[in-house]
């Protein structure tokens, strides 16, 4: 259980799905963006890149995330198809045999997180029949896209490519890489870059980089007896007056107030 949780946009091969149980959360998987309320549930599937954001309220969420093997599909999950949404939401289940599914994947995560939290004898056991149970509900109910390798081509590499983005960023953010340097990258032009980027991470190139940079700021300064200033240098930043101001602009305090 999560609350209030803010995530940059990654990605992995495991499967995540989520639930919410209080207020709301935006949340971004590709190019959907999605505000969820309570009784909302999303799904990542393999590879989906996604964010969270929850600057504009609060939410408490529940977080599955598992690798697909688990369930029989050791490639990724789903297998030759798409969600033609990774959202479930609960006001557009209108339908009697929709309220009856949308009830049940409610109840799964409820007996996930009850499993889990209980530990009772043989619940390991309980918990993959669960995610058995959930994944067979979603192929047979929620809409899917078949994937076409030469229709798709276009979106499949333009997500790969963002994902080769994300992890160069994961690893370089201490270096100077400017816009121009990740579009190239991306080999894509720097109008479309910066555009597709923001349409898949939830902000601007800038942003996500700088938040890069004070969450790791922000862990050295937690964890080491490194100088403010070494800090700075260390997660990419060129002066410690920029790193200052970035860093009350994304965490509101600054980097003294955590010493």
């Amino acid at each position: 259980m999560s609350d209030n949780i803010d995530f940059l946009a990654h990605w992995h091969n495991d499967l995540e799905l989520v639930y919410v149980f209080e207020g709301s959360i935006r949340m971004g998987i590709n190019s959907e963006t999605r505000v969820l309320e309570a009784g909302d549930m999303a799904i990542c599937s393999s590879g989906d890149i996604h964010y969270y954001e929850s600057k504009d309220g609060s939410s408490k969420i529940m977080m599955v995330i598992f690798n697909p093997s688990l369930i029989g599909f050791p490639g990724g999950w789903p297998l030759n198809v798409r969600l033609t949404s990774p959202f479930i939401d609960k006001c557009l289940v209108i339908r009697e045999d929709e309220v009856a599914i949308n009830n049940r994947l409610s109840a799964i995560m409820q007996e996930l997180m009850r499993e889990y939290n209980q530990k009772l004898e043989y619940h390991e056991q309980l918990i993959i029949g669960l995610l058995h149970e959930w994944s067979g509900l979603i192929l047979r109910h929620v809409p899917l896209d078949k994937i076409n390798p030469q229709k798709d081509k276009r979106r499949i590499t333009n997500m790969k490519v963002m994902q080769e983005v994300l992890e160069y960023l994961d690893v370089n953010y201490m270096h100077s890489i400017t816009l121009a340097d990740a579009a190239r990258q991306a080999n894509m032009s720097l109008f479309y870059f910066s555009r597709f980027f923001k349409s898949i991470s939830g902000m601007s190139y800038i942003v996500y980089l700088s938040n890069i940079r004070v969450n790791q700021a922000e862990q050295l300064l937690l964890t080491t007896d490194k100088s403010i200033l070494e800090i700075a240098l260390e997660c990419g930043f060129t002066n410690i007056r920029t790193f200052n101001r970035v860093f009350k602009q994304i965490k509101q305090r600054t980097p003294s107030e955590l010493r």
